[in-house]
């Protein structure tokens, strides 16, 4: 079933938010014009070019002079950049690895992103039987011109997926930097009956990407993570960490309560009010902060 934001392509004409796949033709002119554009982080190419300037009428060539496309990356690379400006973070193999201070502002961005409200980045959800594998974006400010006159069938053989009009409209309106909004359908209640449905979504989501790690433990796993092998080695090393702080919390705690009795207090009665007190509740907080 095609996601929302598609329709079922057709292929007679090329249209403004037309997805075309990296065929062996349309890769061979991209490293020609723009070898930059054909590195295997850009998975695919996005029409940005109007439709109404796209459309050939009795045999001739479009109004066109130029196909402008914009690059599409996968979300992965968006989810990084944006991590860029953070500054808990860690990649441990493979995995990107971020204080839980951050989770709010990454959250808000995919909400930006899933409702294509983003000036920067046009998402595009996965649509496997229709060639895209992964969840992508196009990034708008990212894109090249080739020469319609020449390259039109060759990117109309590379035409995968379009999107419904509204979207294609909503493509526009970010391309062209307009200030006006295109109402098009989002998350809810298009797609998902309410706001905890898409909570949900948007949460799982970002745990694909980012494996998110309390703010109070950060210090010690960012330590650790250049010292292991493993990520369950890592999970060791910061257990045995909050162990050894929560053991030297107690010992302080009841150090300062036996100072103030009167008279020496033996060992095993400190050993009974240690026990006592790592069994409070009220003391969680700051045995474990």
């Amino acid at each position: 079933m095609l996601h929302f934001t598609y329709s079922e392509p057709k292929l007679d004409q090329l249209r403004q938010g037309d997805i075309l796949r990296k065929t062996p033709e349309l890769l061979s002119l991209i490293r020609e014009v723009h070898p930059h554009y054909a590195n295997e982080d850009y998975l695919y190419f996005q029409v940005l070019t109007q439709s109404c300037d796209l459309v050939r009428r009795n045999g001739k060539i479009c109004k066109s002079r130029y196909l402008t496309l914009a690059a599409v990356r996968p979300m992965r690379l968006i989810v990084e950049r944006a991590l860029d400006g953070y500054e808990k973070k860690f990649i441990f193999d493979n995995q990107l690895f971020c204080s839980s201070v951050h989770r709010r502002a990454l959250k808000d961005l995919f909400v930006k992103l899933f409702n294509n409200n983003d000036t920067q980045n046009f998402f595009l959800k996965a649509s496997p039987d229709y060639g895209i594998d992964v969840d992508c974006c196009a990034q708008l400010h990212l894109s090249i011109a080739i020469r319609a006159y020449q390259h039109y069938d060759l990117c109309l053989g590379a035409k995968i997926l379009e999107l419904r009009d509204e979207f294609r409209a909503k493509l526009g309106w970010l391309v062209g930097n307009l200030y006006s909004r295109v109402g098009t359908q989002d998350y809810v209640p298009g797609a998902m009956p309410d706001e905890k449905a898409f909570e949900e979504f948007v949460q799982r989501t970002m745990e694909e990407y980012v494996a998110w790690v309390p703010e109070k433990d950060y210090a010690t796993y960012q330590k650790q993570h250049s010292k292991v092998a493993s990520f369950e080695e890592m999970q060791g090393r910061v257990a045995t960490e909050k162990e050894r702080k929560q053991k030297s919390k107690l010992d302080s705690i009841v150090s300062a309560i036996t100072a103030a009795l009167p008279g020496d207090v033996d060992d095993a009665t400190k050993v009974a009010l240690r026990n006592t007190l790592s069994r409070m509740p009220l003391l969680n907080p700051v045995l474990n902060e």
